[in-house]
């Protein structure tokens, strides 16, 4: 805490000015400020501001452990200082190409601003014989950003430097570089601009169907699998699959918290949950949706369905205080909540309401009931019942099929709601004749009543057999949502 000798008046200003010297840390210890030391990824290097918002004032929670961001929104001029064949990769604008590069790689940057093709700007041959950078150790690299959160960069002598751009926007024509820096060892980064190419426009006109909003995003080999604004750091995946979707992740990360300006140290679920989110979506569209849907499961949901839940804790529970089960309830749990509230209003509903929160909220700092009330408003509709249940309760999913029984031309099938949470799921009704039917109920089947409901089909054929299926809500205990007729 640093005293000022007066107060500061509203819209006045002060400068501050900080010299300081470190030792980077070497990577040892799981820290993401140095990911390796050759070469070095750097990242949570400069003193900052704290953030003073109107819920908690001053935030003066440590950086520490595995909780991750809180900044504010901020201009930057960050100049990098290295050894003449080291080539910088940063958040930011580079404002000096022509004075930190030779000619041939100024111009190979300027065509990929341009081009859909992947441009190797600096190749294994170009690394080997030093052609790349000026010849000259004091060159500053100048790099700027505006209304960003956070500055990070990373630099190598030995790696590859590939890039091209992206449209991001069909009726402006906006282009986004796309840039990637790695060893030529790893098979998975040669695929990773292209990967970025569609995800970016895939996010920007899609889900959620937001423009991305910075003007570059850059990968960058390391081992940390971490999102920063305008660059992602993932570590080598030999599964060219897992690789693009790791990378999807952490590109949608751009989005949450980064545009929105989300407290992810106290509140992961708010950006975690939407990129978990994000990167299944978009895997449908990559993969096929029976291909995204068991990923989803194997990665996302299979291992906290199948647990006991006896000390399971409410998503609402601040990351701080989040002792059991913090992975699913940063990841897995919220993502089933939006996945969950997109099925119940339906597509165009649930991306109108989105949107409000989005563009309400864009720069800012939301917290969890902004969301709520966002969404709300957005959609029409009081969803507070929807919210608490999913996140104010110890819920689970698990869903036990009670009975099917005749009603004049139809059936009642009665289901118990042994877990809590307002999922979706499927019954698949299975007839004499040997034919299947799927009918599908949303979420809003449990408003009334969240612990059992009645539904009433109305079919003039005979049913021998129901199941229920959660589909990516995986149950808890399958081994009561059969039914057969006896």
């Amino acid at each position: 805490m640093i005293d000022l000798p007066k107060p500061l008046a509203s819209k006045d200003s002060v400068k501050l000015d900080i010299a300081r010297h470190y030792q980077l840390s070497d990577g040892t210890k799981g820290d993401r400020e140095v990911i390796s030391t050759r070469p070095p990824t750097t990242a949570y290097f400069y003193p900052r501001v704290s953030v003073y918002d109107d819920y908690k004032g001053w935030d003066t929670q440590p950086h520490t452990g595995g909780l991750e961001f809180y900044n504010d929104f901020n201009d930057y001029t960050l100049s990098v200082t290295v050894p003449k064949n080291f080539i910088v990769w940063s958040t930011g604008t580079l404002r000096n190409p022509n004075a930190v590069l030779q000619p041939k790689y100024a111009k190979l940057l300027e065509q990929s601003f341009t081009s859909d093709s992947t441009i190797h700007i600096a190749t294994p041959v170009d690394l080997t014989a030093k052609t790349v950078t000026a010849q000259n150790d004091q060159k500053h690299r100048i790099w700027t950003a505006t209304n960003i959160t956070d500055m990070t960069f990373g630099t190598s002598d030995h790696y590859n430097w590939d890039a091209a751009s992206t449209i991001t926007d069909d009726v402006t024509k906006r282009r986004v570089s796309v840039q990637a820096a790695y060893p030529d060892a790893s098979n998975d980064f040669h695929h990773s601009v292209q990967n970025s190419r569609y995800a970016l426009a895939w996010f920007s006109k899609n889900w959620p169907g937001v423009q991305y909003p910075f003007e570059k995003s850059t990968a960058f080999r390391g081992t940390a699998d971490m999102e920063y604004p305008m660059m992602v750091n993932d570590s080598h995946v030999p599964d060219l699959g897992f690789a693009q979707l790791v990378q999807d992740h952490e590109q949608a990360h751009t989005y949450f918290p980064f545009y929105m300006g989300i407290n992810e140290s106290y509140y992961a679920f708010m950006d975690e949950g939407w990129a978990t989110t994000l990167e299944y979506l978009i895997g449908i569209e990559e993969k096929g949706k029976a291909a995204a849907d068991k990923f989803y499961k194997q990665f996302r949901v299979n291992s906290w369905a199948r647990r006991p839940h006896t000390n399971e804790m409410p998503i609402i529970t601040p990351s701080p205080d989040t002792k059991y089960g913090a992975g699913d309830n940063f990841y897995g749990k919220p993502s089933l909540s939006y996945l969950a509230l997109k099925d119940m209003l339906g597509d165009d509903l649930f991306k109108k309401a989105l949107h409000n929160y989005m563009n309400n909220w864009h720069g800012k700092h939301p917290i969890p009931w902004d969301y709520f009330n966002a969404m709300s408003t957005g959609a029409g509709k009081d969803l507070t019942w929807f919210f608490y249940n999913w996140f104010y309760t110890p819920s689970y999913v698990d869903l036990k099929l009670l009975s099917v029984d005749k009603a004049g031309s139809g059936y009642k099938v009665a289901i118990q709601n042994v877990g809590g949470f307002a999922s979706p799921f499927d019954l698949v009704l299975t007839y004499s004749d040997g034919t299947t039917e799927t009918v599908h109920q949303t979420p809003a089947v449990w408003q009334k009543d969240q612990k059992q409901v009645i539904i009433n089909l109305k079919n003039n054929k005979t049913i021998t057999a129901v199941q229920v299926d959660g589909g990516i809500f995986v149950d808890a205990n399958q081994t009561d949502n059969k039914w057969a007729a006896q």
